[in-house]
């Protein structure tokens, strides 16, 4: 993570002094979702606050009034433990560094625990020493902030805030038409076409998705695998999965913008298996870009349903099957909607403004 946002501060100071913030990710992260970029850039247009993107040296040499961190579980997830237990350790101390000079410590919650824990050891241990420095939450949900109580009780004792996953329409380029974007592909016009598109981890369940995919006797359809696998190893088992079928096409590498719109465009509908899941950045892709999408009835999608309507969002029960994947093509091919999804409320100036509130009434409970 770099501090890559040093020059063009755009935001407003009417009254008061500006909030110091450190975001971690800033406007940059590894993956390369836009996510706290979008954040981050909408807070400094619509409030009173100047935010730096983390380095490791960052919170020693200046004081913040706010530490904003998301996916702080992520090092959890490191196959190496020499590699986990640095860095843990390294972020604790940094947190506690950081709040003995005065800066409050804010968690957007995205998820309660690490996609894949390899040191169960490490993660008891980190979780009783993290959890008593945060000082505000956020969560993206009604139900992933019930989850986080369940879980973590003694969260229920500091502020917090419901602050939606924004869209990703001002993000990438714009759309192209669904024709232009199969003759690209070389898709047939009127064939279904299934997309898969994100960072590939073993819990996406990719490879029974193209196992489902598979037994769908549908000479005509077609899958699109798009996306980063996590390890070589699953990388080899997609790739092996899908020579076994000519009408499934992968894309197993990290996917640039440009490369986003016309992908999504070409696709009648958003396929995402998850084994768990609470929130989905891929689901508001596709979302943003006026694709419908099939997800499982887990974590949030309800709420999501809700938002969106079930004209746009569909779920359901158990595991995909065959029969679920082609009701879920008829869905997307038949069902009337409007040319774009109902996004607009998560326009990212209104989430920016009701984060640096979260902010402010955490700053308050301290005074």
């Amino acid at each position: 993570m770099t501090n890559d946002r040093s020059e063009g501060r755009t935001g407003r100071a009417p009254n008061g002094p500006r909030l110091r913030v450190l975001g971690w990710p800033g406007f940059t992260s590894e993956n390369g979702n836009p996510y706290t970029r979008l954040l981050y850039e909408g807070m400094e247009a619509e409030a009173n606050v100047e935010v730096d993107g983390f380095t490791m040296f960052e919170p020693l040499q200046r004081r913040y009034d706010v530490w904003h961190v998301h996916w702080p579980e992520d090092f959890l997830s490191y196959p190496s433990a020499v590699a986990a237990y640095f860095y843990v350790t390294a972020e604790l101390l940094l947190f506690a560094w950081a709040r003995l000079r005065g800066t409050k410590l804010v968690w957007t919650i995205h998820d309660v625990g690490p996609h894949e824990s390899y040191h169960p050891q490490l993660e008891r241990l980190f979780w009783p020493l993290f959890l008593p420095m945060v000082d505000g939450i956020i969560s993206l949900s009604e139900t992933a902030r019930a989850e986080a109580y369940d879980r973590f009780p003694v969260l229920r004792s500091v502020p917090s805030a419901i602050v939606p996953h924004g869209h990703y329409r001002t993000a990438y380029p714009d759309s192209v038409p669904k024709a232009k974007a199969r003759r690209q592909f070389d898709l047939e016009a009127n064939v279904p076409v299934a997309l898969f598109v994100g960072r590939i981890r073993p819990y996406k369940n990719v490879v029974p998705l193209i196992k489902t995919f598979r037994q769908w006797e549908n000479p005509e359809a077609r899958l699109i695998v798009a996306g980063n696998p996590v390890s070589e190893e699953l990388d080899g088992r997609i790739r092996a999965e899908a020579n076994e079928d000519a009408r499934v096409r992968t894309d197993l590498r990290f996917i640039e913008e440009d490369e986003i719109p016309v992908l999504i465009a070409a696709a009648d509908l958003v396929v995402l298996p998850y084994e768990t899941i609470m929130h989905s950045g891929s689901a508001l892709l596709a979302l943003s870009f006026d694709r419908s999408v099939l997800v499982p009835d887990l974590g949030a999608m309800a709420e999501l349903q809700d938002r969106m309507g079930p004209e746009w969002v569909r779920t359901y029960s158990g595991s995909l099957t065959p029969s679920v994947l082609a009701d879920g093509m008829t869905w997307a091919r038949s069902t009337g909607r409007a040319n774009r999804a109902p996004v607009e409320d998560l326009d990212w100036s209104r989430l920016a403004r009701q984060t640096v509130a979260l902010y402010h009434r955490v700053l308050d409970a301290h005074d």
